[in-house]
């Protein structure tokens, strides 16, 4: 591949950023309808084990395991007069919003096995597309800029776009799609709400896709470009993209630390909608409303970030905040369980897990933005080890191991509520599901995760990427790109 001048060190539009974070819309959707809705609907209202609807969410992440990389190696190679990267977005854009209604669509009828077969069936479809857009996408970041702070900025619009969309096909689902009918009762348990749901996360995701594929189309021609000749894909080239990107130090750290924080990210997602329903019994216009009160931290994290990290450095901010975030987590299931929390039903208990949820939400915003800037920064730090640039197989790798491994944790929610037996149906009304089995679902999804959240800690420890390396990485590839110029000019 031929290296653009222009793209180096170049500052991105507001106008570009936008665009490049509207894309992930998709992704937050994604997140909010398989972490909060899928598990709930398919095992607490249409009664299909827990075990078997996280092991289709886990088979899912399996296809993922061949097409995250598949797809981050092709548009690496990829030739078109689109480039490499766009094709593949244009592509997932409404195969994705169907699926995603057909998930939450299934005929009615259907017996457990069926059922199974509909669930794992069409996840495996809208991860599919996800990845043909998410990874291509991913991979435009770090070519549209190599510098430092740029590129934190770029991710933050990236994420405070994406949890925009997220939060409001939460806010969306508590509010309107599952709110509570004082005819019908509890709407989380009507499965008839979900289509809707389905119906409108689908066309969410399609325009977000369609919006951020033509709003950066314009940037084509100054992408980097891969040479003429070779084939298209090679099975061979696909390993060695992959192999060559595992080498890379800052890489493995990222991936190990992304190991533990995904599974317990996955095992608290799950069990969160199940926190807020039985736990701390709130209505669904509660939990909307929680989901609402989101954007401020998200506003806040999003303008501290850039300052943040140009004073301790990216590193070293992700260490401060993961540290903060460890123990201010299970602080509300902690009271609860010593007797010091506000009770259920107490005017006081909403703003208690509000304040609570503004001060978590702030750091993890921040630490999300932070890592993945790193990965776009480690993105240099392997073209100056290998002398290859492997933007495409670097997002895939990160990407497919945090979906896989938050999908083991998905997994693992599903088996957490058939070993406390948690109830299905008419059983599963809010006051009804014992006290043994609320407690257990606290101990779990509050500080039984502490452990693996200390693990992708000590990952984050031993990153060497930090500013004044990234500085030097950066100076020597400018010189080696001149020393390439001069002698290509020689030649001529």
């Amino acid at each position: 591949m031929t290296p653009n001048s222009e793209t180096s060190d170049r500052q991105v539009t507001t106008g570009l950023r936008i665009a490049y974070g509207i894309g992930s819309i998709a992704d937050g959707a994604k997140n909010v309808a398989f972490n909060a809705f899928l598990v709930l609907y398919y095992t607490t209202v249409l009664g299909l084990p827990g075990t078997l609807s996280g092991m289709a969410i886990f088979i899912a992440l399996c296809v993922d395991a061949i097409t995250d990389p598949l797809v981050g190696s092709i548009s690496d190679h990829f030739r078109s007069r689109w480039g490499r990267r766009h094709p593949f977005m244009y592509f997932a854009a409404v195969p994705m919003g169907l699926c995603f209604y057909g998930l939450f669509a299934p005929p009615d009828g259907l017996n457990e096995n069926q059922l199974f077969i509909w669930l794992t069936s069409f996840a495996i479809g809208v991860r599919l597309f996800l990845t043909f857009y998410m990874v291509p996408s991913g991979a435009l970041g770090p070519e549209m800029t190599t510098h430092y702070d740029e590129r934190t900025r770029l991710v933050a619009y990236r994420w405070l776009i994406g949890w925009f969309g997220a939060i409001t096909v939460a806010m969306t689902g508590w509010l309107v799609f599952l709110a509570d009918d004082v005819a019908l009762g509890d709407g989380r348990l009507d499965a008839a709400n979900y289509p809707q749901l389905g119906a409108f996360t689908g066309v969410l995701v399609t325009v977000a896709i369609l919006v951020s594929s033509v709003g950066t189309h314009r940037i084509i021609p100054r992408l980097k470009k891969v040479e003429e000749g070779g084939s298209l894909f090679s099975l061979s080239r696909f390993a060695a993209d992959a192999y060559a990107a595992l080498r890379n130090h800052s890489l493995r750290m990222l991936l190990g630390s992304s190991l533990f924080s995904a599974a317990a990210l996955g095992v608290a997602e799950v069990l969160g909608t199940y926190m807020s329903t039985w736990f701390w019994e709130f209505p669904s216009t509660q939990i909307g409303l929680l989901s609402a009160a989101q954007i401020i931290p998200l506003i806040i994290g999003f303008s501290m970030v850039g300052p943040i990290s140009k004073r301790w450095d990216k590193r070293r901010a992700v260490i401060g905040l993961a540290i903060f975030a460890i123990f201010w987590g299970p602080i509300p299931v902690l009271a609860r369980l010593a007797g010091i929390a506000p009770e259920n039903g107490s005017p006081f208990l909403f703003p208690f897990i509000m304040g609570h949820g503004f001060f978590l939400v702030g750091a993890a915003i921040q630490i999300g933005i932070l890592n993945s800037s790193m990965v776009m920064d480690a993105t240099d730090e392997h073209e100056l080890e290998s002398g290859e640039r492997r933007e495409g197989t670097f997002i895939a790798v990160t990407t497919f191991t945090g979906k896989a491994v938050s999908g083991f944790g998905n997994f693992l929610g599903g088996v957490v509520l058939d070993v406390i037996d948690f109830p299905v149906g008419v059983d599963a009304t809010v006051g009804t599901v014992p006290q043994e089995t609320i407690t257990k679902l606290g101990l779990v999804a509050g500080p039984g995760l502490i452990v693996f959240y200390l693990c992708a800690l000590v990952f984050i420890t031993r990153m060497k990427l930090t500013r004044d390396r990234y500085g030097e990485i950066t100076n020597t590839l400018a010189e080696r790109r001149i020393r390439a110029d001069s002698e290509r000019g020689s030649i001529e």
